[in-house]
């Protein structure tokens, strides 16, 4: 392989036993430019195009110095197997080279005698120096055509450049001459060129250009060249931009650059993808074009009609050169200063909207149809709710566990939804999923909540009975929180005095439990007297488990050593205030779900699903601190006495805890599946 032939390969990496050699996949001599700067120098943007090139330019510069790096550690070590070495793969992820195979280049470097050294796919290595060296230059063909001072060097620098790289000897079977690498490292060679010099004359050349060009940040953009009034027009839309930008949530996207040049201030914003969308404004006096690229039609069409208040005049989509993005033009000519700027504040405020909307279109689709789903994207962002949460939290794999957990039957969800449940009614579902999770992503709430109130609101729109049985249950809750409050004053009283077998709490303990007993058996007879409400029988079941083993948490309670340690007791305490919530919760869970039904306001039906999950988290709490106890116990030296008397209470709490987080689990899903069905 010559490495200074005109068609350079790939560096891709494979073992073939124990050396490295290049695949033999070529790539061209000038490699493509990033999308973005394509479209930019598509538009014919000098003041957005310089700083990206720059940049463009100075990445190169870096890639370049790790091939040139790596190329002299790899002689090195050929020179001195033996000897400690880096493979560089710091270096090499620093400079953005992603090719990971580089990383054992070092390593199977050796010498070959007669200064000769085997490095594998040498070839291909100098082969990309060559193509980060020519990258380097692009930025300067850039300077050179508005800076005619410039064209004498980059002349100069072009012809350095293919009299090094037609020089460069052959490296047949990845076999090279010390001598070979010893020349591009150097940056003197008895006054003949280097590579190393050139790498170094480039990146000069680009930090004066950079230098030249200062950038400044205004209103989190970075600008270049801007006059005051410029930074008055960027407010305005910059504001927008700002007023939107968190409903992309965690989805990258919205950088902003603005420079000037000659009459045109130019604003580009970045939607955070590897290939288009990009949007390109130029403003002119009052009169503002929009220039938007994308490789998808459908979103440039969503785009114009986001913009419809401003009545833009559009020129007909064209396809780019290569057909790789459509791009669409529109313009609008504002009667003042005070127009224009709400014009560009409205416009970045709507640049969200088109993050990941391919993404939420083709997941709304599969539910109502692909016109139907555009409608509903619009739809949200004409009201500032972003799909993106959509996106995020995987939208139509929740809907689909809701309608799986809403109808038990075995029944897949399989139809769209439309047809299940009606056009009109898929909307309205589809407008309150799209609502609940962008409110939940911005607030925080659990993916568990998330989930239930996707679940009701479903309901809202199937068939189920509006029948349950809660009043008889509802009363026994009350009494499963009487004993858990006595439960807790017992802790608290011990950790004042400590408590004595005259004290009858075994006595009363029994006493609360048979009261709650005939509660629960009235209950039962109310649900066995039902049609519906059998799902209740574990309810009913776990309750009264509850009584019984907050009965055999009382009665251990009086056996609690008198001089349990502080820390230990702290912890029971906080066992004792975490069951007592969850048993407050439970109450009002069944209260709350007594008053629901389908003509219940959303609010109250989120309240009700809010109560559930707080008290689950509850059930989640009890078994950290029951674990902490425990642990705690055993590092200690507590009789085994002491140890069986605490660890009881704890379990016993834990396990009330546990059982009622069940009791509010089932209690949610009859009451989804009854009363907010229709």
């Amino acid at each position: 392989m010559t490495a200074g032939r005109d068609a350079p390969q790939s560096v891709g990496m494979e073992t073939r036993g124990n050396r490295l050699a290049p695949e033999q996949s070529p790539f061209d001599a000038e490699e493509k430019m990033p999308p973005r700067l394509a479209v930019i120098e598509q538009i014919g943007e000098r003041g957005l195009l310089l700083p990206e090139r720059i940049a463009y330019g100075l990445a190169a510069n870096d890639r370049a110095r790790y091939y040139l790096t790596l190329l002299q550690t790899a002689a090195a070590h050929a020179q001195a197997a033996g000897q400690p070495f880096s493979n560089l793969r710091v270096q090499r992820e620093a400079s953005g080279v992603s090719d990971a195979a580089l990383d054992h280049v070092i390593e199977a470097s050796g010498s070959r005698g007669n200064s000769m050294i085997c490095i594998p796919g040498v070839g291909a290595i100098i082969d990309r120096l060559f193509h980060e060296l020519r990258r380097m230059l692009a930025a300067l063909q850039l300077a050179g055509a508005a800076q005619p001072q410039m064209e004498e060097r980059l002349a100069v620098y072009q012809h350095r450049l293919e009299d090094l790289q037609a020089i460069v000897p052959a490296a047949l079977d990845d076999i090279v001459s010390e001598r070979t690498i010893s020349s591009f490292i150097s940056t003197t060679r008895n006054g003949h060129d280097t590579l190393h010099q050139l790498i170094v004359d480039l990146h000069g050349e680009l930090s004066r250009l950079q230098s030249a060009a200062p950038s400044e940040l205004v209103h989190g953009a970075t600008t270049y060249g801007l006059t005051d009034r410029d930074r008055g027009i960027l407010r305005a839309f910059t504001a927008g931009v700002n007023e939107t930008a968190p409903l992309k949530f965690d989805h990258p996207g919205l950088s902003t650059m603005a420079a000037r040049d000659g009459a045109v201030l130019s604003i580009q914003s970045d939607l955070g993808a590897a290939s288009p969308p990009l949007v390109v404004i130029h403003i002119e006096e009052l009169a503002v074009t929009v220039t938007y690229a994308d490789i998808h039609r459908a979103r440039i069409r969503f785009f114009q009609t986001l913009l419809e208040p401003y009545h833009l005049t559009w020129m007909p989509d064209a396809p780019a050169p290569g057909g790789e993005y459509w791009m669409a033009i529109g313009k609008y000519a504002a009667e003042d200063r005070e127009r224009l700027e709400r014009c560009l504040r409205f416009v970045g405020s709507r640049l969200v909207f088109l993050i990941d909307w391919p993404r939420a279109r083709k997941r709304l689709s599969r539910l109502v149809g692909t016109a139907e789903a555009v409608s509903l994207l619009k739809w949200a962002a004409d009201h500032d709710i972003g799909h993106r949460a959509f996106v995020q939290i995987d939208g139509g794999r929740l809907i689909e566990t809701a309608f799986e957990r809403a109808v038990p039957t075995g029944t897949r969800f399989g139809a769209r939804l439309a047809d299940i449940v009606g056009a009109q009614a898929a909307r309205s579902f589809l407008m309150s999923v799209l609502t609940n999770a962008c409110v939940s992503l911005k607030a925080g709430q659990s993916r568990r909540l998330l989930e239930d109130k996707i679940e009701a609101e479903l309901l809202r729109y199937l068939d189920a009975p509006d029948r349950h049985v809660l009043s008889g249950i509802a009363e026994h809750a009350t009494m499963i929180a009487a004993l858990v409050e006595r439960v807790r004053r017992f802790l608290l009283q011990h950790r004042d005095r400590p408590l004595r077998d005259d004290e009858g709490a075994a006595d009363i303990a029994r006493t609360w439990t048979q009261r709650a007993d005939d509660l629960l058996r009235r209950a039962r007879a109310s649900v066995d007297a039902a049609d519906e409400g059998r799902e209740f029988t574990q309810v009913l079941g776990d309750a009264s488990a509850v009584a019984g083993v907050l009965e055999d948490t009382l009665f251990l309670m009086r056996l609690l050593p008198d001089a349990v340690e502080a820390g230990t007791l702290s912890l029971l305490d906080e066992l004792g205030d975490t069951v007592s919530a969850a048993a407050r919760s439970y109450v009002r869970c069944l209260q709350a779900g007594q008053d629901l039904s389908r003509s219940s306001d959303r609010t109250d039906v989120d309240g009700f699903l809010s109560i559930v999950d707080r008290l689950v988290d509850s059930g989640r709490d009890a078994t950290r601190t029951r674990r902490a106890v425990t642990e705690r116990l055993v590092r200690s030296a507590a009789a085994s006495h002491d140890l069986f008397v605490v660890v009881g209470i704890a379990e016993g709490l834990e396990r009330a805890a546990v059982l009622l987080a069940r009791c509010a689990s089932i209690v949610r899903d009859s009451v989804l599946r009854t009363r907010l069905a229709r």
